[in-house]
Formats: structure tokens, sequence, C-alpha cells
């Protein structure tokens, strides 16, 4: 997510959740027989479990009757007869096997099934009915979709944790005549709940280019954005070659690209729904906003964060790519530019009352919201630390070890330490005390080099 000035206007996430306040269970599942006669074992009472891993998730949705089909995958488990699920926005109407019906209750907003033990993944079905949310917690008036950082249980029973990750399959029925509804059909490595997103609207669709790795680029833009949506795009498939060279090939299928969003006349920025990551109509121009959000691909969604405390590791690497991108393909005087937006940004948020702290210890405590960590200091200490640590090491040396943390961790969560450990063995460098320096302390490095 590019924030700019998204993060003044759009008011992202404050209101949080709401409970719901009544309890339901349904669909008791009586004792029955399979097909050969063999007695099949009762369904167990719902329980709580969210530690129940999510490996897939199936999507059916049909949005003229707001109603949606979840076919998921859960882990094996011959300990837990539970699995939990966030749903707060959602209405509940069934939840069965293959065998037949499971046991449930939903009580504000957790989703509790009795699932029978099984050395062998279970799949569990879930039959409910979605509605419109209020901005960026859902779906959203204007026809699309964003549920980060938390908002996942208010479009399909989820597990918003950032590092309980899943594959997805998505169809949407039941799009107004005149109307398209551009969405991924399937995400194939594990990725966060907030990555999955649809968009419903008026679009045409613009052929960009393709990648030297075969990578085809698209652009959805809304009447009126053809000319926004072209000037934005016109470095895309350069700043893509550049991240693809750099880091790996792209990795969440054949076909990518930006749609426009039309989050509202103020709410600039986008968002990593990646294949097809969303830009405010108002910055699908910018050509900025696309090579960040663009490369979230590799960071933020191909790797996630272990927890919101490695926010920077998703917010603060992509903040330099994006850097390093336009510089490259933009040239050094557009570079230029970046980097001295970057640094009003940073001395604003320095000047600002909430916490400094880029990377707060520990993992699990911090609300990526209530907490304020959703801000300027991940996204800016963040890209003066790679900046700093380019100039310590070089680009030869920093580039080969982000290729290497995100070859090591794609379809994976992990944590900044990690990243740091990475850079140790494959640049021979301990950035441990620049990271800390940059990121773990209230102040910004007078020298703003690593030592």
């Amino acid at each position: 997510m590019q924030i700019g000035r998204l993060a003044r206007h759009v008011g992202m996430g404050i209101v949080i959740l709401t409970a719901l306040g009544c309890a339901q269970n349904e669909n008791q599942g009586e004792s029955a027989s399979s097909s050969s006669g063999t007695p099949v074992e009762p369904p167990p009472e719902p329980s709580a479990d969210f530690g129940r891993n999510i490996q897939k998730t199936g999507l059916t949705v049909d949005l003229a009757t707001m109603t949606a089909t979840a076919v998921i995958d859960l882990a094996g488990s011959l300990t837990s007869t539970g699995a939990s699920f966030e749903a707060g926005g959602l209405e509940i109407e069934s939840v069965s096997r293959a065998e037949g019906p499971l046991k449930w209750t939903l009580t504000q907003g957790q989703l509790d099934v009795g699932v029978p033990k099984s050395l062998e993944s279970a799949q569990i079905t879930i039959d409910y009915k979605f509605k419109e949310q209020a901005q960026f917690e859902g779906l959203m008036a204007k026809g699309s979709t964003l549920v980060w950082p938390y908002f996942c249980g208010n479009l399909f029973p989820c597990h918003s944790d950032p590092a309980d990750g899943t594959t997805f399959d998505l169809t949407v029925t039941g799009t107004p005549a005149g109307m398209m509804t551009v969405y991924p059909s399937a995400i194939g490595i594990d990725a966060p709940s907030y990555q999955i997103a649809w968009a419903t609207g008026s679009y045409t669709k613009l052929d960009i280019g393709t990648t030297f790795q075969g990578t085809r680029l698209v652009a959805h833009y809304l009447p009126g954005g053809g000319t926004d949506a072209q000037k934005g795009t016109e470095k895309l498939v350069d700043i893509m070659n550049f991240y693809e060279t750099m880091l790996a090939g792209y990795p969440f299928g054949g076909e990518a690209g930006p749609i426009a969003a039309d989050w509202g006349p103020t709410a600039y920025g986008g968002m990593e729904h990646h294949p097809y990551w969303h830009v405010s109509t108002i910055a699908m121009g910018d050509p900025w906003i696309q090579a960040h959000e663009a490369a979230h691909a590799w960071f933020g969604d191909g790797v996630r964060v272990a927890c919101w405390e490695d926010f920077v590791l998703s917010e603060g690497t992509v903040s330099y790519l994006e850097a390093r991108a336009i510089t490259e393909v933009m040239g050094a005087a557009e570079g230029t530019k970046v980097w001295s937006h970057y640094q009003t940004r940073l001395n604003t948020a320095m000047a600002g009352s909430a916490s400094k702290i880029a990377w707060p210890e520990g993992c699990g405590a911090v609300d990526i919201l209530k907490d304020n960590l959703f801000g300027d200091i991940a996204y800016m200490k963040g890209a003066f630390f790679f900046r700093a640590l380019e100039a310590k090491i070089g680009k030869q040396k920093l580039d080969p070890s982000l290729k290497a943390f995100f070859l090591k961790n794609k379809g994976k969560a992990a944590h900044f330490q990690d990243l740091l450990d990475i850079l140790k063995s494959v640049a021979g460098y301990d950035a441990a005390a620049c990271a800390a320096a940059w990121l773990r302390s209230e102040t910004v490095p007078s020298e703003q080099v690593c030592p």
C-alpha cells in the first residue's frame, strides 16, 4: 500500500469489526452412513481453534444476491476438533463437509466449527451472506473491495493474521449489465488474507506490454480514465523488468496490472491486490504509485510479514524499491525527486505525535491501526535505512541479498530479522546496528549512514 496522502484522507480502519451480539448454532449434523454403508462419525461440537491453518480458500461470490460460498481446506489435526474464523460482517447460513452438515456457532464475529479429527486436510464448505461495508472495510459502495489489514471477516471467513497465508480460487457472478468485474481467478502461492479483491465498474482494458520473462501487463480504467491509465503505466513494463531482473520472476501468474478503484475524490494511493493491484482513480496517472504497488508482489504479498511489528519489511522495503525503480527507469533526476519527496514525508512524520519506532519489539502485541504503526514512519524510515545500507555495502551486495531473501521466503511469512540474517550471510555485513539506529530509535541517525 502506498499511502502518500491516503493516510490523511482515507481514515483507514478507524472502525473495528462490530461484534455480533447473538450466537447461532445450526445444522447439528445427525450421524449417518456412507454410500458403502459404513457409519460416519457424528460431527463434534464446535470449539475455538484459530491455530488450525487455512491451506486454501475457494470463493464463489454472487453480487446479485450478495451470497457466497467458501470452500476452505484446513490442515489436518489428530488433536483438535475445532476450527475458528473471523466472520464479523457475515450472515452464516450453513457449514458442511462432504459427509454432511457440521455444527457451528457464530458469536461476536467469531465462527467456530466442529471438525472431525483427521490426519489429512479437512475441507469444509460455508454458505453465507455478505453486505456492503463502510469505506475500506470490505465491499465498498463504488464496487471494489479492500479488507486490509484485518477486515477480511466482512467479506469471507478468514484469518487476518498475516502469518497465516492461504491460496485462493475466486469466481464472481452477478455483475450488473454493462459492467465488468475484474479479479484473479486464482492466487497460487500462500498469500495474506487481504490480498484477494475484486472491482466492479464500467471498465476498459488497456494492454500495456509484456516483460522479458513473459508477464503480460494490463490496466483497467473507468470512464474518462484512459489518459491517466496510459500516463501512469507508460514505464510499467520497464519497471517490472527491473523487479524481475533484480529479484525474481513475477510470482502471481502470467498477467498483472492496475485496476482503477473509485475511492472518492480525496483518497490518493493504491493497494497491493496482486495480480491486479488497485489504484485510486485520482492516482492512476502517477508512475510512482504504480512502481510502489508493483513492488509489493515481492515484498508484502510474495513474502508476507510474520506479524504487524514487521510492517517495515513490507512498506519500508517497497518504498526503497519504488525509488530504485524510478531512478533506474526514469532517470537520476526523477529519482532525486522521489528521495526529496521522501525526505519531506520523513520530516513531517518525525514532527508528528505518533511513535517514531518503525520496527517495534516483539510479535503480536501491536495493533497496526490503533497503535499508529500504519504511517510514514515505517515507510520512510524503512526506505532511508535501505538507502544507508546501499551506501555502505553497494548495490552489488544489497541486490543479491534481497533476491536471496525473496527466493527463500516466497509464499511464506517472514520477520524483518530474517532479512538482516540474509544480509549477514549473503553480503557479509551485520546490519543490526544500522537497523536499530534507523528503525528502533525515536530519532533519525545524524549521519544517515550505516556504521
